[in-house]
């Protein structure tokens, strides 16, 4: 069963990739909190902390404006962030958070992991590229992730980036505006 779920992700993230390549994917705004969102993400990976050495926090968001952008592609950045954030932490917490910046929101995704070298920072955001270490051998991915919250980002006119230093951890952005 894991195995076709993990298979069911592979092939959404392919199609999804291929469908912004190919410029066939639609941008849905409605209008949505970021609180409800945070809510949501908190129930959806909760499941996902297999250790109780992690703590996955979400900082409160209720003092944000309301967004109008398309919460399904803004949730799947933030789930991909945080997943990520959950496999190479191996102690400490994953902060979620957001706020006001200018007319957009940033979104961040900070945590206490392995962290990333800084030559390896931009290569981590291309297509089936994983930066090698001991903890990348023992927990599974495509290497698909990041390079897709950077285009799902770009179609909602905003942009990624990150943060981090080896062995005191990372944090991802998201800006939506």
């Amino acid at each position: 069963r894991k195995a076709a779920l993990d298979l069911g992700e592979l092939v959404d993230d392919l199609l999804d990739l291929a469908k912004i390549e190919a410029g066939k994917i639609d941008v849905r705004p409605v209008p949505f909190s970021v609180e409800d969102l945070f809510s949501a993400l908190r129930g959806m990976l909760r499941p996902l902390l297999v250790s109780d050495k992690v703590a996955l926090r979400f900082e409160p968001a209720g003092h944000l404006p309301e967004l109008n952008t398309d919460e399904g592609k803004v949730s799947q950045i933030l789930r991909n962030f945080i997943s990520n954030a959950l496999k190479f932490t191996e102690r400490g917490s994953v902060r979620v958070s957001a706020k006001v910046s200018g007319e957009d929101v940033v979104f961040a995704v900070a945590d206490t992991g392995i962290g990333i070298a800084l030559e390896d920072c931009e290569m981590i955001f291309e297509e089936f590229t994983q930066v090698p270490s001991a903890l990348q051998r023992r927990v599974k991915g495509t290497g698909l992730g990041l390079p897709l919250c950077r285009k799902l980002a770009t179609l909602l006119g905003g942009e990624v980036s990150l943060e981090s230093e080896p062995g005191r951890g990372s944090t991802f952005y998201a800006r939506v505006p």
